[in-house]
């Protein structure tokens, strides 16, 4: 496989700026490359040690530092998470009472994404965040469906400072960081500041690549705060390609590294059903699918303005990674297909561009067959029911924060926990929350009662069967 061929490919094909790519074969690492730039407006190349954020492939270490933990018997997989944290509530006394950190790892809590949360509502203090917990609502029954969840999974990583003593991240740079040499990998997006080499984050619309703001994700840190370089990746994946072992160090035993490597619950959150992948599904941490009869292994991360792919079939000792600046980008999951079928050998390589741009293509006629319906639904030449003036002011959530609008010359805009947000009018009393750190807006409207606003109810979460979050009308 022309490796930089199919790179220069999928950044045309998907308006990429800039990618570094790390290649595994046979279990050494063949090659790391930086392609196009980090710095649009500058020009400066993209490197094979250009920082950027991995997302959710962040994850990978999380379940890592709880198999660890589990090694030294300080952590039973099984074992209900209130008996290291008694205080936690969550939103049922099932799920509660039961709960483990295979729950958490797996996605089989029934809580879905809640993404607004997580991008909007982020609390440093992770005490503070596991408390929220209690107030997301469940999809489904405990143990039932997979439920991608990065709050689950904060409170998993939550349970490394509750049992090792320290932080989190202190426990995974001193365990993983420094024992496997990645040298420059830190957590969160302002700890970029300090690496020359960082990369932008981009959108790419009407013709012109846009930076959009950086995710603060404070205590959600474990479900996709860490940041990396292509090199250092190459060697966490040519890690979890071996035996719990580096530089004849033993990090964690083989056995509990297949554990996390193995399937725990049927179904993913993947957004395609290829022929190829005859098995799909979720163990710890990591995507565990037979892709080709062969057991891949591999996690994907998207945070504002930047994705990551890592892949993995361990019987070939083969590992891809891929680091882009283009915000949700599936140039990154074609590239690992295109490079797995490189290492299988198989002669007729589909156009995995082409696939994956359907897929896309897909999800955005689903978006805007969406919004056409919401336009036609609108009943026009509609006011709110009382003066627009009343309906400035403070809306408060236990777990969601706080959200403060003024009356403007454009209309309700304020803020929402000190992230710039707008209510732009839709009918009567409902509104579409406009959240320009990610480009989207969400239904809410204003609950009167006695002819007073009691509050704003807002859609949080687009699960089907979740109904909307009150915020509570302040004064």
């Amino acid at each position: 496989m022309q490796l930089e061929q199919i790179v220069a490919k999928l950044r045309e094909d998907y308006n990429v700026a800039g990618m570094s790519v790390a290649l595994i074969k046979n279990g050494e690492i063949v090659s790391v490359e930086g392609y196009g730039v980090r710095d649009a407006a500058e020009n400066l190349p993209m490197t094979k040690d250009t920082v950027m954020p991995i997302g959710s492939v962040t994850k990978t270490f999380t379940s890592l530092a709880l198999a660890m933990l589990a090694d030294e018997g300080k952590l039973d997989w099984d074992e209900p998470v209130r008996t290291y944290i008694p205080w936690l509530k969550l939103n049922n006394e099932m799920l509660t009472e039961n709960v483990t950190a295979r729950d958490l790892m797996c996605h089989r809590t029934g809580t879905p994404k809640y993404d607004l949360q997580a991008i909007y509502a982020a609390k440093d203090d992770k005490e503070e965040m596991v408390r929220s917990l209690e107030y997301l609502q469940t999809f489904a029954p405990f143990r039932t469906k997979f439920m991608y969840s990065n709050q689950m999974v904060s409170l998993a990583g939550y349970l490394v400072d509750v049992l090792s003593g320290k932080s989190y991240e202190d426990f995974v740079r001193e365990r993983i960081f420094e024992p496997l040499g990645m040298t420059s990998s830190d957590f969160e997006i302002e700890s970029l500041s300090k690496y020359e080499k960082a990369s932008k984050g981009y959108v790419f619309a009407n013709g012109m690549f846009i930076e959009p703001p950086y995710a603060h994700l404070g205590a959600f840190a474990p479900a996709g705060a860490i940041v990396s370089t292509a090199e250092d990746m190459a060697r966490f994946a040519l890690f979890h390609l071996g035996d719990g072992s580096w530089n004849g160090e033993r990090l964690v035993s083989e056995a509990m590294l297949n554990e996390v490597h193995s399937h725990q619950m049927i179904g993913t959150p993947y957004f395609w059903d290829f022929e190829e992948t005859q098995c799909a599904e979720y163990g710890l941490g990591w995507f565990t699918d037979i892709y080709r009869g062969k057991k891949l292994i591999n996690h994907g991360g998207n945070t504002n303005g930047f994705s990551a792919q890592m892949t993995l079939i361990p019987d070939e000792k083969f590992a891809v990674v891929a680091l882009s600046n283009a915000t949700s980008s599936f140039s990154v999951n074609a590239l690992g297909h295109y490079a797995a079928d490189d290492a299988l050998g198989v002669e007729e390589i589909p156009d995995w561009s082409a696939r994956f741009n359907k897929v896309f293509s897909d999800l955005m006629s689903g978006a805007m067959a969406g919004m056409q319906a919401k336009a036609e639904a609108k009943v026009p030449d509609t006011t709110t029911t009382g003066p627009i003036e009343e309906y400035a002011g403070t809306y408060t959530h236990p777990a969601f924060g706080k959200m403060e609008f003024a009356l403007t010359d454009q209309g309700l805009a304020g803020t929402w926990n000190g992230l710039p947000a707008m209510l732009v009018h839709y009918n009567y009393d409902a509104f579409d929350l406009m959240l320009p750190v990610l480009g989207a807006a969400v239904p809410a409207e204003f609950v009167l009662e006695d002819g007073k606003i009691a509050g704003l109810s807002v859609v949080m979460e687009g699960t089907p069967g979740i109904k909307p979050e009150f915020f509570t009308a302040v004064g």
